[in-house]
Parts: structure tokens; C-alpha cells; sequence
């Protein structure tokens, strides 16, 4: 996207590692590390290339990013068709949200503050994994959560006027013959309902291939209508990689910082001449986020730590002290809390702003019982096993 030229890191359990590789082979975003004996992915993504779908959503909103009504029916069209071959193919995600969808840009397609025709594809993250910030939060099916996914964007946009167009005329024309269908569509169930809707959609409001637009949308030829922007545009990715470039220091907060002045930006759009940043006021600013970021994450930390300590100290007591005359060293304990306070799959509380700033201690704590009470189990097992040998050793 316009300027951010970064790379953001996602982590996600899995359960069968052997389904994940096919689906792997399938849809494969940017680079990908598995850690098998945690069973968590970690995906690297650069940030100027892929975009998420809630993202994408919450920028049209705002007015950063301007994108054609037709070129939201095209994606739909092309989500819709993604998770239908998915089912063709026998693979399932199960965990389907705007935040585990991506957009990825070809090259030479750039999302921007003026309209762009764009090439991409759709690639998904987060297969088999759960939402851990939210453990209500049950299996769904995919056809069934896509199409609640295209409700709920529909449904957004509708309820705060965003009808991508700035004319204004055709609004109420959009809610009747645009937005409701869609939903009406979405109720039925039915992917092969939503794909031929928007398929009558776009045939009957002329989507132009070439611009990516249906009769509704702005005309490109308007070119004064969105001159301030176009030439803005050049000057906000020049400042926007020049901040990350000085700032860049841990992806999340990068990208909340980006946030930030992506939406000062937005409200100058309106002016001839861009905003202008200030050095030392931007570097003040990001290292407030980075101390707030820090102060966040240690107020999980520590009473992680004291409670890893308790149940480590409890199935020593209860497994090797009454076996055993000499107890487990502090070092080896020490070693087996770090190990577990390492583990990958914790930083899934970092994939999303949202997701790190609303969520609750209970459920970052109910992931640390998950994942310690296994690795101190199994370690604990391994223990005896080897002390119980070097008795038997000793013994000969």
C-alpha cells in the first residue's frame, strides 16, 4: 500500500500439520515458517505488498484510500470464488475473519489515495486456529462466514453513508439496488446465490473492465474533482516511508503509529500543500507507543511468569520431591519458565492492533495454562525418567 513499506509478523496455531501443508501448497502468503514442536506459523509479510481486508475496509472508510463500488463487487466476486474452490479442493479454514483475509498486490498496483486500477490475489491466514481473544467465538463454516463477512461490510458501509462515489446523487440508488440485493443474497446461504447476484450486478450497472468501475461510480475523466490529491500524493508516500524508515522498531507499533498519521493525512487532503511532520515531534510520539506497547505487555507478563512459577512448583512437589531426595535445580526451573514465556504462539496477541489493545488477561492467561501445563508435563516426565537412569547407573 501508498508508503508502507514494512514487514508485519502474524503467528497462529495449527492442529494437523499435514492438512497445513497442503494448504500451503494452495495459499501461501509471503514467507512462511513453521515451528513444529509448537505447532504454531509464523507469517512475514511486507505490508507494501499485502493488505488486510479490515484495514482495506476501515481506510475507505476513513477517506484515505479511494476505491471504485466496482471494484468492491470484484472482490467480493473473487472472495466468494476463493472460498468455493477452496471446498472443490477439500481444504476448510474454519476461522475465517476480515483480519485473516489479504489482499496481494502485484506489482506495479498500488493502493493510493486516488483511484487505481488493481491487480491481486486473496490469500487467507489462520487456518485451524482459534480466536484466543475471544474462546466464545465457535467454528463456522466457511461458505457461511464468508457471506456473514460480506453482511457485515455491506451493512457498514451502510450505516455510515460510505457509498465510493463523492457525488453524492446516486446514494439512495446504491442502498436499493446495490447494497440490499447483496444482503438479501447473503441470507439465503448460499455462495452460488451471492456469485450470481453480483454477477447480475455488475452486468446490469456496466462494470467497465478497464477502470474497474459500474455506472455509479465517479468518472476517472473528472480528473479536478481529486487533483489536490494526485498532487499530494507523491509528497504522503515519500513522508510515510521516511517515518518508518527512522521510526520502524516493532511491527505493531509501527502499524498503529502509521494509523495515526494516516488519519492526520486524511484530513489534509483537502488542501493543496501536505502536512507537514516534524522529526523529533514524530520520534516523542512513537516512543510513547513503544512505551505504552511496553507497559502493556509487561502487565501480562509478570503474573505470566508468577503463573508458570506456581504450576511448575506445584508438579515438582507433587511428581519428583516425593520421589526424590534433591529437588529440581532453580536453574533447570528457570529455564523451563523462559522456554514457555518464548513460545511463539503468545505473540498471536500482537497480529492486530485491536486485538492487543482490547484484549482481556483472562484469555492471554487461559493460552499460558495451555501451552505451560503440556511443556511442564512432558518435561517433568522426561525428568524422571532420565534421574530414575542415573540411579539405575549408579546402582551397577
Amino acid at each position: 500500500m501508498l508508503g508502507m513499506q514494512y514487514h508485519s509478523y502474524q503467528y497462529y496455531s495449527y492442529i494437523d500439520i499435514q492438512k497445513l501443508k497442503k494448504i500451503l501448497e494452495w495459499d501461501k502468503i509471503d514467507n512462511v515458517t513453521l515451528y513444529e514442536d509448537e505447532k504454531t506459523i509464523k507469517y512475514k509479510i511486507d505490508r507494501s505488498k499485502h493488505i488486510r481486508l479490515s484495514d482495506l475496509i476501515e481506510l475507505i472508510e476513513i477517506g484515505f484510500i479511494r476505491f471504485h463500488l466496482g471494484q468492491l463487487l470484484l472482490f467480493f466476486q473473487n472472495l466468494l470464488m476463493k472460498v468455493k474452490l477452496m471446498e472443490d479442493q477439500n481444504l476448510e479454514h474454519n476461522y475465517l475473519r476480515e483480519d485473516r483475509i489479504w489482499l496481494n498486490l502485484q506489482e506495479q498496483t498500488q493502493l493510493s489515495i486516488t483511484y487505481q486500477k488493481i491487480k491481486y490475489s486473496i490469500s487467507f491466514t489462520g487456518y485451524q486456529c482459534q480466536f484466543y481473544e475471544n474462546l466464545e467465538e465457535q467454528v463456522v463454516a466457511d461458505q457461511q462466514k464468508i457471506l456473514q463477512i460480506i453482511s457485515l461490510i455491506i451493512k457498514r458501509l451502510k450505516k455510515n453513508n460510505i457509498f465510493l462515489n463523492k457525488h453524492g446523487k446516486s446514494n439512495n440508488q446504491i442502498i436499493d439496488y446495490i447494497y440490499e440485493p447483496i444482503l438479501q443474497s447473503c441470507q439465503k446461504g448460499q455462495i452460488g446465490d451471492t456469485i450470481n447476484q453480483l454477477n447480475i450486478l455488475l452486468t446490469t450497472y456496466s462494470y467497465n473492465s478497464n477502470d474497474q468501475t459500474v455506472s455509479f461510480d465517479d468518472r476517472l475523466i473528472d480528473e479536478f474533482m481529486y487533483s489536490k490529491r494526485k498532487h499530494q500524493k507523491n509528497k504522503i508516500e515519500m513522508q510515510l516511508q521516511q517515518l518508518i524508515a527512522k521510526l520502524d522498531q516493532i511491527p505493531l507499533v509501527t502499524e498503529l503509529f502509521m494509523f495515526e498519521k494516516i488519519k492526520e493525512i486524511r484530513l489534509n487532503l483537502k488542501n493543496w500543500e501536505s502536512l507537514q511532520f516534524n522529526d523529533n515531534d514524530e520520534i516523542l510520539k512513537y516512543h510513547q507507543m513503544l512505551q505504552t506497547y511496553n507497559k502493556n505487555k509487561n502487565q501480562f507478563l509478570q503474573p505470566a511468569i508468577a503463573l508458570i512459577t506456581g504450576m511448575l512448583d506445584d508438579i515438582v512437589k507433587n511428581k519428583i520431591d516425593i520421589i526424590f531426595k534433591e529437588s529440581m535445580q532453580q536453574a533447570e526451573k528457570e529455564q523451563i519458565i523462559n522456554t514457555i514465556i518464548g513460545f511463539k504462539l503468545l505473540n498471536y496477541f500482537e497480529n492486530t492492533n485491536d486485538i492487543f489493545l482490547t484484549i482481556e488477561p483472562q484469555f492471554y492467561m487461559k493460552l499460558i495454562i495451555d501451552l505451560a501445563y503440556k511443556y511442564i508435563e512432558d518435561y517433568i516426565d522426561d525428568y524422571i525418567k532420565s534421574e530414575i537412569l542415573i540411579l539405575v547407573y549408579d546402582l551397577i
